[in-house]
């Protein structure tokens, strides 16, 4: 007998992080989001009013936590300027802890309110770098971001792309891993000559990571490979902390390489892998990062740089800004809708990786369905 609990109605709400990604998630479901009405109050804390029946219902809350440098959010800047110098000037600007903050206020609002089931979806999980201790006295801010989360009243967790995959188990509860690799992969198979390409890892950290991506680039090439098919970069940090490309592994003299990493924040070890691949003879240079949560200036740096392509998801705000030139959205809506509605229908979330290492790409759910 199937013990599993079965929801019939769903709710999906949205606080201010990625409202273009909610919307699209809500297109791909054939579902309304909820006008919940999450601003602030005059003195700048979160104010939350969802504004619909959440009782005994399976609640979905969309927030990336990540910074919004257009938030539709209006309210006063409040800085140590005089107040006439500040009264006109509205603030559109939210930083990561403005959106978690906000994600936190909303799953308890909910809780509150008598939700069955409360699935936390966040494309982009901020403090996953703090993830372990470098020096003896750090914190986890990962495992402590994790415990916020579950203590607000979270039943489930789905994000996309962490990191590392051990924050995983920082959580007390379910936890949905999805990968962007595959589509990430589908993008550059229409688009250069894969089978050449050389894919590059810009740390030693993140070979796994480029590997998965390889994986998916390669599949079906049946031929032995006689040259490498991955580079590997080594970098050090000053004592400043800023990144050093200090050697490199691999071949790709007359070859087209791909960077592939999880997030893009300052850039500085990507275009440095950049100009040492173009020194050792790359023909081009691609790079694909799931995650961009630019720092001031880093953008233009990109835009700026030899690289050829740069494509994002739109698990952020600002990677979603940044969309033009040569840089291109793979967006991530339609792995969400279909990890939340096989979530709320108990179906196999399993089947999304087996369909994507199968085709590479995944079907819509149907309006008829939803």
């Amino acid at each position: 007998m199937d013990t599993r609990k079965q929801f019939e109605q769903m709710r999906l709400i949205a606080g201010n992080a990625n409202p273009h990604l909610a919307d699209k998630i809500a297109m791909e479901m054939c579902h309304h989001l909820e006008e919940a009405d999450v601003g602030r109050f005059e003195d700048g804390e979160v104010k939350v009013d969802l504004d619909c029946v959440v009782r005994g219902m399976d609640v979905f809350i969309v927030q990336s936590i990540c910074q919004s440098h257009n938030s539709a959010v209006q309210r006063p800047c409040l800085s140590y300027a005089a107040a006439e110098e500040r009264a006109d000037r509205p603030c559109t600007y939210q930083s990561i802890n403005d959106n978690l903050v906000e994600l936190l206020v909303m799953i308890d609002a909910a809780r509150r309110a008598s939700a069955g089931r409360i699935t936390v979806v966040v494309p982009y999980m901020a403090y996953a770098k703090q993830e372990k201790k470098k020096r003896g006295h750090e914190p986890i801010t990962a495992k402590l971001v994790a415990n916020l989360i579950t203590t607000a009243g979270a039943d489930r967790f789905l994000v996309v792309d962490l990191h590392t995959p051990a924050i995983e188990g920082f959580f007390d509860i379910p936890v949905d891993h999805m990968r962007m690799a595959a589509l990430m992969a589908a993008y550059f198979r229409h688009r250069i000559d894969w089978e050449e390409a050389v894919v590059v890892s810009p740390d030693a950290g993140g070979v796994a990571r480029a590997t998965e991506f390889r994986n998916h680039l390669k599949k079906g090439l049946q031929q032995v490979i006689a040259r490498d098919e991955m580079a590997i970069a080594f970098k050090r940090r000053t004592p400043k902390g800023e990144p050093a490309v200090i050697d490199m592994v691999g071949d790709v003299q007359g070859r087209p390489a791909i960077i592939y990493d999880d997030m893009i924040q300052s850039g500085g070890t990507l275009l440095q892998v950049v100009d040492r691949l173009l020194k050792r003879g790359a023909t081009e240079v691609h790079a694909a990062a799931v995650h961009a949560d630019f720092t001031p200036e880093a953008l233009d740096r990109v835009r700026a740089s030899q690289l050829k392509t740069l494509v994002l998801s739109d698990t952020t705000a600002t990677a979603v800004e940044a969309a033009g030139d040569h840089i291109e959205i793979v967006t991530s809506a339609r792995i969400l809708a279909q990890a939340i509605w096989r979530i709320h229908t108990q179906q196999s979330v399993g089947w999304i990786f087996q369909t994507l290492r199968e085709e590479g790409e995944l079907p819509p759910i149907g309006c008829g369905e939803a």
